[in-house]
């Protein structure tokens, strides 16, 4: 029987028999510890509190080894204590909706209307062939669940782009005025809101701009403040970790609160669950540190479900979460002092900087001198820092000056990062590289701040638009002719902001280098840097 099979099955016969964890080889475990689902696999854990019972809807990870995921239905557990966790088998499978193919990936379940709605991504069959997320209704918390629309609520025609997996991740918030709203999406997160009978949206879609955001989302609401959690930093070539930001609507606009929770156990992806239950809050994930009875150990596509308490302080942020074997398995401790923060950068005299310029830059502002592309947002898609690659110390864009003129400003296509204090520096610099038609770069004297650079301060920001204003000497001529480097300078394997680059030649009168040398993205050279650059006429 194949295993899907015999895990449905499985989960059958059990019934609503209690499910107590047990080592599988691993070292006993008390209830409450993290894992804290062990007979099987399990990821992207969402909660629903219902009446005296918490109950956890969550993936299930079936990968072999060579597979990346291999999904095929939904369960579903409740506790009534936190440490105890009843089994209710798969509440639907992914082919449950008759126009998907696979995929059972993350899904969420509110109650409305004394109805249960579950929503889930899945891959939606031809023509579309790409992720798509339908909507599923039950009488019951523990199903079964039947699809509530015999199509797919959001789709690939519903947020059209370059990338067809961006329909994933939803999480479903109903606020005190029983507004419900759907967020979602990978890049990008979007927001609709949905009408009263829940399988249907209420108005356009909306895209809100968060710092480091990837994929995930999870709203709640506490008192009167707005959150939004989110899995951050994987679209930038890290690990993901756990980011949070504040509203004082669900609609925005919203305040970046930095990391929550750091990269999971041996998992590169995490995904939140948020959730009050008793008076007390809990924070679920998953990692990938089970090991399973037949031997299977986590993997990418082998993860498990844990939880953690969470705690806020007196303003509304979120303490950060540690992540813990102990998991809930001991008494919560409320009191905690938050930890102490790193003390801010500060800009360098002669340099002001403006974040959050333009939010996802169609063209550069005002007439710029020249620029390395004419649509940022749609050209300079990768996102690069000094953790590329091996790392590196430097980011860099040449460009060839066509008059004479004072440096006033320079513009770059940037955003996110996890910003600058003391111990994590960017410094800009300006080379003049000469007149030869492709000179090489070997930097010579620093043109601003009096040789030695110009120190910034920033903090991170969505992808959009940061402007660096000069001011004083550092206002340098520019000559006619000249070729000249902009660079960034940092720490290497440092991630303070990222400067978007092309994925392509846009400018041939200049090009991205990394170290001082050309920039390679899939071993391929031949970039630029999203820069504009700024001038005045020269008196002289």
């Amino acid at each position: 029987m194949p295993k899907q099979f015999l895990s449905a099955a499985l989960f059958v016969a059990l019934g609503q028999a209690a499910f107590a964890p047990c080592s599988y080889g691993q070292a006993a475990a008390k209830p409450g510890e993290n894992p804290i689902i062990r007979d099987v696999f399990t990821a992207d854990p969402a909660p629903l509190v219902y009446k005296d019972k918490l109950y956890l809807y969550v993936g299930h990870d079936e990968a072999k080894e060579g597979q990346m995921f291999n999904m095929n239905d939904w369960l579903c557990y409740s506790t009534t204590d936190m440490k105890h966790w009843t089994a209710h088998g798969p509440i639907m499978n992914v082919r449950d909706f008759k126009w998907a193919t696979k995929d059972a990936w993350a899904s969420q379940v509110v109650a409305r209307n004394g109805k249960f709605y579950f929503y889930a991504a899945v891959q939606e069959g031809a023509p579309a062939n790409a992720k798509a997320i339908g909507v599923a209704v039950s009488d019951s918390p523990t199903g079964p669940f039947v699809d509530a629309r015999g199509s797919a609520l959001i789709s690939d025609k519903t947020t059209p782009g370059p990338n067809g997996w961006d329909d994933i991740d939803p999480t479903v918030f109903v606020d005190d005025d029983g507004t419900a709203w759907l967020a979602w999406g990978n890049p990008n997160c979007y927001l609709a809101k949905l009408k009263p009978n829940m399988t249907e949206l209420d108005g356009p879609i909306q895209r809100k701009e968060v710092p480091n955001y990837t994929e995930g989302p999870w709203l709640h609401k506490r008192g009167n403040l707005y959150y939004l959690t989110y899995a951050a930093f994987a679209h930038q070539g890290m690990s993901e970790k756990m980011c949070y930001a504040t509203a004082p609507k669900v609609t925005g606009p919203w305040t970046y609160r930095g990391i929550l929770t750091d990269q999971a156990k041996n998992s590169y992806t995490i995904h939140p669950g948020i959730v009050e239950f008793k008076k007390q809050s809990y924070f679920f994930y998953h990692n990938a540190t089970l090991t399973l009875p037949t031997g299977e150990s986590g993997a990418l596509g082998r993860r498990s479900v844990c939880v953690e308490y969470l705690y806020y302080n007196p303003d509304g942020t979120i303490q950060p979460i540690t992540q813990t074997v102990a998991g809930v398995s001991g008494p919560p401790s409320p009191s905690r002092p938050a930890p102490p923060a790193s003390a801010p950068a500060t800009s360098a005299p002669g340099v002001s900087v403006v974040q959050n310029l333009l939010p996802r830059p169609a063209q550069w502002p005002g007439a710029p001198l020249l620029s390395t592309m004419s649509n940022p947002a749609n050209t300079a898609l990768d996102n690069i820092s000094f953790n590329h690659d091996k790392g590196g110390t430097s980011l860099g864009q040449t460009f060839r000056v066509p008059a004479d003129g004072k440096l006033t400003r320079i513009d770059l296509f940037g955003g996110d990062g996890l910003g600058t204090d003391t111990k994590q520096s960017v410094t800009l610099a300006l080379y003049d590289l000469g007149t030869q038609e492709n000179p090489a770069y070997t930097p010579g004297t620093n043109l601003l701040g009096g040789g030695k650079g110009l120190a910034i301060a920033y903090t991170p920001q969505p992808a959009g638009l940061l402007q660096f204003d000069f001011a004083g000497a550092n206002q340098v001529p520019l000559q006619a002719g000249h070729t000249y480097a902009f660079e960034l300078q940092g720490l290497e394997k440092s991630a303070p902001l990222f400067w978007r680059a092309s994925r392509q030649e846009a400018y041939p009168a200049g090009g991205a280098y990394f170290n001082r040398l050309p920039l390679r993205l899939n071993d391929k050279p031949g970039y630029d840097f999203g820069l504009a650059v700024y001038t005045t006429a020269n008196p002289n």
